[in-house]
């Protein structure tokens, strides 16, 4: 029978002498988790075994009478509860007084060994040791035993962590002078802790909210650093943190505070901070609080109003914002540098509305200039700026449907960035998916746990939501709990949709090896350890997209892996069966939009069975949730179609970034290729690069380039793994050769490919401007590139007919030191390859392959590529002497 009072709930149950139980809120689900798998399914099973359990329905004023009368007859009782043993001590003091009052445990057994964990995430899985080992002295018999421990795996060498949005503030206002330490803090800046020291400074601690900073007057004293930074949000500084400030001003110690203003609390939802107060009074206020100086960091210092900014602060332009922190850290005592730049995060949110304008402006990267560097990452930090794979290596793009418009990509030497205009944009729509017949029949019956996994700020919770209410109109009863976390945009953000039918029961936490499905928006976190934990090798079925996104480390880090073979192998491994589609590849060329890409998953899950939830609920669901519908509805039926025919739907995408275009091979090239290599998909690879190298500079040209391939493989012809080494060294050599002059970037600026690639941004004859930084212009004094018109496209013609002039004693930029550095550079591989064909054999070939691989080291313009060319250098040198 049961018994309620108010909003607390008993079921009792069983003979005298109970075990009682005792829970609250969620954790009570988790509980009931944990004895079902123990063996309890139900009521009457817990009744037969003389267990007897409470739900306290938390807040609600505790009632001691309650507990007395729960415990009545009790020999023990067992409080399971999150963190400190608050209702622990509740229950013991409402108990105290009772001659007969039974034993009460919680966060540890009578022997003092630890019961149940007091951190972290209490759910069934970490509820179940430590209840199991309690209840066995009575009930050993009739419990079911623990399941088998998980299986160890490989750790990711990658993983993805949180990251700043798109065009967001902290991507300037976190960068620090080389060497600096620097105070973490709460707030989105506090993501830092997660990112490379070299982008963000070394971290020497964080503290609670509203005591940035203060640890700082402990610890100088017995340190020899002299001056540190603090990061600070302006949300914390109008919450508590100004307290901190004041106390360093009075405690005379020098540091310098780096009030990061974005105008939000955007890390619990954007709200507005409370009493705060603009810059320029912030700006007195520290002040006569006795900061010795203050520092106003801006994107655009001309526009800046200045208007009630108190003498003597300056304000700075934010690309200048490591110069201030020097000066400032130069100062005795306290220094504020205020970084002045409205949330991304809710600008992206106003454009959305309406209630901002949206530039029109966009940047587009072309990808044959493009070095893959990173020097674009690194200058941003923006996540938009992505690294992907061509023919021809490691390039860049700019994702458009992220980008933020802070246009800070651009900065640098390199030439490959272009603005395009958007206005001129003919709508054609998406293309409509063919019919399907309908997905396996299904019974709304049982329990299906399903996991989605996916990027933050993509709409893995949307799409939790779209799932839920399908389900719901379908009849299920969902339980369902979103794991996310700051504002994360680029981290792990997982989602349980439970779905339970008529009998049911279920906690809103999938625990390990309990998922039927694990639907995988990106193949790394479906890959991480707390999410395949739910996967079960004989039951769960997986669909992953195999999509390459790369994680916040990677945009400045080209030579950064993506781990995508060891992310399919841990989930092959994990699951009982593993589907995979590159979702974001199909939804670009059907939708023309990568947002849609998770409710194509939905659709191809909802086709394979993965999802038991009909197509027509799915469709509803869609169109009540409002946003996109006609776009969203078209990728749920093409993630169909894909499910029932995935070869004729990837029939219909066309790869349109990465191919190396050029004209056929003349007849006496082509022999030279075809008599150097015979494996086909090689030859064809060759005489495309050898084809560009006669466009480059001539005939003669790309005959050298044959010459040196064909001596290498004459010299390892029979080894195994033979045709990965000339191909690496074919692409290693085609690089190094067609080095990027003034003529070639000329000739590559007026390619059709680059304005192929500026029309699919900006809708045909849309406007571009080519962001040049010449180096002869650099070393004359100019610090910021030129925007130049495609008007002058003619000059750029006429330029790269200049490349017979190349290497010549005419030539008028052959004498600088980066040109003869790369001529230089052509002549050593050679000699590198000839020292491999001389040495190669089957015990050192995957040497020669990493020798041969080398030159792909050399990345970037001007001063980057110095810097890089000395590595490569020395690397090659020390890699040679141990080969020979």
């Amino acid at each position: 029978y049961g018994v309620e009072n108010g909003l607390n709930r008993i079921t009792v149950s069983g003979p005298d002498d109970w075990i009682g139980i005792a829970a609250t809120g969620y954790t009570y689900y988790e509980l009931r988790e944990a004895l079902r798998r123990l063996g309890f399914a139900d009521d009457a099973d817990l009744r037969d075994s003389g267990i007897r359990l409470l739900h306290l329905r938390m807040p609600v004023p505790f009632d001691p009478e309650l507990i007395r009368r729960f415990a009545s007859g009790m020999s023990e009782v067992l409080v399971v509860e999150e963190k400190n043993p608050t209702l622990e001590w509740l229950f013991k003091d409402a108990l105290y007084e009772l001659s007969d009052r039974p034993r009460v445990f919680g966060k540890t057994h009578s022997d003092g060994s630890e019961l149940m964990p007091s951190h972290g995430l209490l759910d069934a899985d970490r509820i179940l040791p430590g209840l199991r080992m309690h209840l066995a002295s009575r009930l050993d018999a009739r419990m079911a035993p623990l399941p088998d421990p998980p299986r160890t795996t490989i750790p990711l060498t990658s993983n993805r962590t949180p990251f700043f949005c798109s065009g967001c503030p902290h991507n300037w206002g976190t960068k620090v002078p080389d060497g600096a330490l620097v105070g973490a803090g709460t707030g989105c800046h506090g993501m830092s802790l997660l990112m490379p020291e070299e982008l963000v400074g070394e971290t020497f601690g964080i503290t609670a909210m509203g005591n940035e900073g203060a640890h700082w007057i402990g610890m100088e004293p017995f340190v020899e650093t002299g001056h540190v930074f603090q990061n600070f949000g302006d949300g914390t500084y109008f919450h508590s943190g100004q307290l901190a400030i004041q106390a360093a001003i009075g405690a005379g110690v020098s540091i310098t505070f780096k009030i990061l203003y974005n105008s939000t609390v955007a890390m619990t939802g954007g709200q507005d901070a409370t009493f705060s107060v603009g810059v320029p009074e912030l700006a007195g206020i520290l002040l006569a609080q006795g900061a010795r100086k203050v520092v106003v960091t801006v994107p655009d210092p001309k526009s800046y109003d200045r208007t009630g900014l108190p003498a003597g602060v300056e304000v700075w332009d934010r690309e200048r914002i490591l110069d201030v922190q020097e000066r400032l850290a130069a100062i005795d005592g306290v220094t504020v540098l205020i970084n002045d730049q409205e949330c991304a995060a809710e600008l992206r949110r106003a454009r959305r509305r309406g209630l901002v304008p949206t530039p029109s402006k966009r940047i587009v990267i072309n990808h044959r200039i493009c070095e893959g560097c990173g020097d674009c990452g690194d200058v941003s930090n923006c996540l938009s700026v992505q690294p992907f794979e061509t023919g021809l290596g490691r390039k860049t793009m700019i994702d458009q449907a992220s980008c933020n418009f802070d246009y800070s990509c651009v900065k640098g030497d390199c030439p490959a960035f272009m603005e395009v205009e958007v206005g001129y944009l003919e709508t054609g729509g998406f293309v409509a998916p063919p019919a399907v017949d309908e997905p396996p029949a299904f019974k709304v019956a049982g329990v299906h746990p399903v996991r989605l996994a996916g990027i933050g700020g993509t709409g893995v919770v949307t799409a939790a939501q779209i799932l839920a209410t399908a389900a719901m109109l379908d009849g299920w009863k969902v339980e369902g709990l979103d794991q996310t976390g700051l504002s994360q945009k680029a981290g792990p953000v997982v989602s349980d949709v439970i779905l339970v039918g008529p009998g049911g029961a279920s906690s809103n936490l999938i625990g390990m090896g309990e998922a039927e499905s694990l639907i995988a928006f990106d193949q790394l976190v479906g890959a991480a350890d707390p999410v395949i934990g739910v996967c079960d090798a004989e039951r769960t079925r997986v669909l992953v997209s195999i999509s390459v996104v790369p994680t916040g480390a990677m945009i400045s880090r080209p030579e950064r892996p993506f781990p995508a073979h060891e992310a399919i192998e841990r989930l092959t491994s994990s699951a009982a069966e593993v589907l995979a589609v590159d979702a974001q590849a199909v939804t670009i060329a059907v939708v023309g939009e990568v947002a849609t890409t998770n409710v194509f998953m939905l659709g191809a899950a909802v086709q394979l069975g993965l999802l038991p939830v009909a197509p027509a609920a799915m469709h509803q669901a869609i169109e009540l949730n409002g946003v996109a519908v006609q776009d969203n509805l078209a990728a749920f039926g093409w993630g169909r179609a894909w499910a029932s025919d995935p070869a004729s739907v990837e029939a219909t995408m066309a790869a349109t970034n990465g191919a190396l275009v050029v004209p056929p091979l003349a007849a006496a090239l082509r022999h030279g290729v075809e008599t150097a290599v015979t494996e086909p998909e090689l030859r064809e690879t060759i005489t495309s690069l050898a084809s560009d190298l006669v466009e480059y500079q001539d005939a003669a040209y790309a005959s050298r380039f044959l010459e040196r391939i064909a001596e290498l493989a004459a010299a390892v012809a029979g080894l195994s793994g033979s045709a990965e080494l000339i191909a690496v060294a074919a692409r290693s050599l085609h690089k190094l050769m067609a080095y990027k002059d003034e003529y070639e970037v000329a000739r590559l600026m007026t390619m059709p490919g680059a304005r192929a690639a500026a029309e699919a941004v900006g809708g045909p004859g849309a406007n571009i401007r080519f962001m040049l930084h010449p180096p002869l212009l650099k070393a004359l004094g100019l610090d910021d590139k030129l925007a130049i018109g495609d008007s002058m496209l003619g000059v750029f013609q006429g330029l790269k007919r200049g490349k017979r002039l190349r290497g010549t004693r005419f030539d008028p930029f052959g004498a600088t030191e980066m040109r003869r550095l790369e001529r230089e550079l052509i002549g050593e591989f050679e000699d590198a390859l000839a020292v491999i064909s001389q040495g190669a054999t089957e015990a050192n070939l995957e040497e020669a392959i990493r020798i041969a691989g080398l030159p792909d080291m050399v990345r970037g313009y001007e001063d980057l590529k110095l810097r890089r060319a000395a590595e490569y250098r020395a690397t090659l040198t020390t890699a040679l002497a141990a080969f020979r």
